[in-house]
């Protein structure tokens, strides 16, 4: 073999070694990055799962159960903000995989905010508004009890999940129904409806 055939070889395998190294690179980056966005989200979301149980107990003077919560002006104002703070906080999350744990834990609290917040008492002003008073500072803010409001319910634009399931494949399935007659005649039931 000549010396240019040398060079030639030696100069391929330095393209060929520069290619690998730039490519290696590039994929040590792109990992890191990754995880870097993983850890970020998980720090985003487990502050704002914190943000909607602080809400719930804030409304409710720190129950952990849906209870009828008192007419505070205080509590529904601290907890519409902290609403609001998840739904920023949530807002910043890039993954997918912590966009559905949030997602999840959103439901969650959105369910109990709902238990909370039906009863027929709500239905009445006098809940709100202390009576014979226009707007004064001891009623509870129109803008926490919207923000509340909104959160428990259901979102138009959020796809139920339940929504794709077929029922003839878990009533096919052959162990779903095993046992449960109440639940197999309820779907009988509703099959000669």
């Amino acid at each position: 073999m000549t010396l240019e055939e040398w060079r030639t070889i030696f100069s391929a395998g330095t393209v060929v070694s520069i290619t690998f190294a730039a490519l290696n690179y590039w994929l040590a980056r792109k990992k890191s990055r990754a995880e870097s966005d993983l850890s970020k989200d998980k720090e985003i979301c487990a502050q704002a799962i914190i943000a909607l149980e602080r809400s719930f107990k804030a409304l409710t003077n720190g129950s952990e159960n849906p209870i009828v919560p008192e007419a505070s002006r205080l509590n529904w104002l601290t907890s519409a903000r902290l609403i609001e703070t998840f739904k920023k906080l949530k807002s910043e999350l890039n993954t997918d995989l912590y966009k559905l744990v949030c997602s999840q834990h959103e439901e969650y609290w959105s369910h109990q905010f709902y238990l909370c917040l039906k009863d027929s008492i709500f239905q009445n002003q006098s809940y709100f508004q202390l009576k014979n008073q226009s707007l004064t500072k001891a009623n509870i803010e129109p803008r926490s009890a919207l923000v509340i409001f909104n959160f428990k319910q259901w979102q138009p634009d959020r796809k139920d999940p339940l929504a794709n399931i077929k029922i003839e494949d878990y009533i096919n399935d052959g162990y779903t129904l095993n046992g449960e007659m109440g639940l197999e005649y309820y779907i009988d039931s509703l099959k000669n409806s």
